[in-house]
């Protein structure tokens, strides 16, 4: 018994919608045929927008690394960037820097219509084109860049300039890095080649002073004459000793012994001689000047080997700030459109009469429904 009653009184409330429909459907008539009239002719008045895409993907930032490029990275090369490289091209792409460019290159203050010297025209410009202009990631990971124009072969160049213009910047924000990494090699350099130049003198007055030119060869050849003149001057006095009284030998090898032996002893004096001021070349000297030249010398060419590796990675560097290395690998360019992509004439006029449609159909059932109330009655 409930569930008949509730068909009937659905099947009431049912009829009354139709019976509302049928005593409103000129006013329905009426209202949905202005609205299609009106939606297309509204329609038929907008203007045809194209929009042109180009795809690419962001490039690895370790190309631009000079252990990259000579080959000296034991690293595998990825060419194309990861999801930090793609980032950074997204963000380059919605600075205004990318937005001002294409609105001073294509004149789009003039062809949107836009008072350039007005001081909202820079707001009002940058706000027209980025609601023409999209660039986000897809399914794939590739960056779309997209624009929208009137003018199809116009939608392409602003596409294909855009896309160059994130190249630039991305490039330029790499060759900043790479010039202030220059500038501190070059700084370092020559602050090297000051100290090399020091070192370079303090040594060279150490070898004159102390007359230390070849630690190695010197310290032998010293060991070898102080061993020799040593052992001469003891053999020279032992021989002078048992010969000089002993009537048999001549007298002229008396003599040559003597005098070989004041040779041996004066070479001796030489070596041991106490002056570290000395001009000749003593054991003194060179024990004394042996520590500074040591230390002098390896100062020396420690520095100039960091010099050489110093001036090596500033080549390196150099040159990869003279290569051009793409920021963005591009898959597709921008082309010209050919169909429109929008409006959507006859979604937008089928859409406008339903609406239109349904609205006063609840506006008629909203009358009928409260048709016996009396308003006055009730405001007052």
């Amino acid at each position: 018994m409930a569930f008949k009653q509730y068909i009937m009184t659905n099947r009431d409330n049912l009829l009354g919608v139709i019976g509302t429909i049928y005593r409103w459907r000129k006013s329905l008539r009426n209202i949905c045929l202005a609205t299609l009239v009106g939606s297309a002719a509204l329609a038929l008045w907008m203007p045809n927008y194209y929009k042109s895409t180009t795809i690419f993907y962001p490039s690895s930032s370790e190309l631009a690394k000079p252990e990259v490029i000579f080959g000296s990275s034991s690293k595998v090369t990825e060419y194309f960037g990861t999801d930090k490289d793609l980032d950074r091209l997204l963000e380059i792409a919605s600075g205004n820097e990318v937005v001002d460019y294409i609105i001073i290159r294509f004149g789009l203050y003039k062809h949107y219509g836009i008072d350039s010297t007005s001081w909202e025209g820079l707001f009002r410009v940058r706000e027209t084109f980025r609601g023409l202009y999209v660039v986000q990631k897809n399914k794939n990971d590739a960056l779309e860049l997209s624009i929208e124009d009137t003018d199809p072969r116009l939608a392409a160049d602003m596409a294909n300039a855009a896309r160059d213009k994130i190249n630039e910047h991305a490039q330029r924000l790499v060759k900043q890095t790479q010039a202030a990494l220059l500038a501190s090699f070059d700084e370092n350099i020559q602050h090297k080649q000051l100290e090399l130049r020091y070192l370079a003198d303090s040594l060279r007055y150490l070898q004159q002073h102390y007359n230390i030119y070849s630690i190695a060869e010197q310290g032998d050849v010293l060991t070898n004459n102080l061993a020799t003149a040593e052992s001469e001057v003891i053999r020279g006095k032992a021989r002078l000793e048992v010969l000089a009284n002993n009537p048999l030998i001549p007298k002229d090898t008396i003599e040559y012994i003597k005098a070989n032996l004041r040779a041996y002893e004066k070479t001796l004096q030489q070596i041991n001689s106490p002056n570290p001021r000395s001009d000749n070349f003593s054991s003194k000297n060179f024990n004394q000047g042996l520590p500074l030249v040591t230390v002098i010398s390896d100062l020396h060419y420690q520095a100039r080997r960091q010099l050489s590796y110093d001036m090596e990675r500033y080549n390196q560097i150099k040159a990869a700030y003279n290569s051009n290395i793409p920021a963005l690998q591009m898959l597709a360019p921008a082309e010209t459109p050919i169909m429109k992509n929008r409006p959507k004439r006859s979604m937008m006029v089928i859409a406008s009469t339903i609406a239109a449609f349904l609205f006063t159909l609840f506006a008629a059932l909203l009358s009928d429904a409260y048709r016996d109330v009396n308003w006055k009655q009730v405001l007052d």
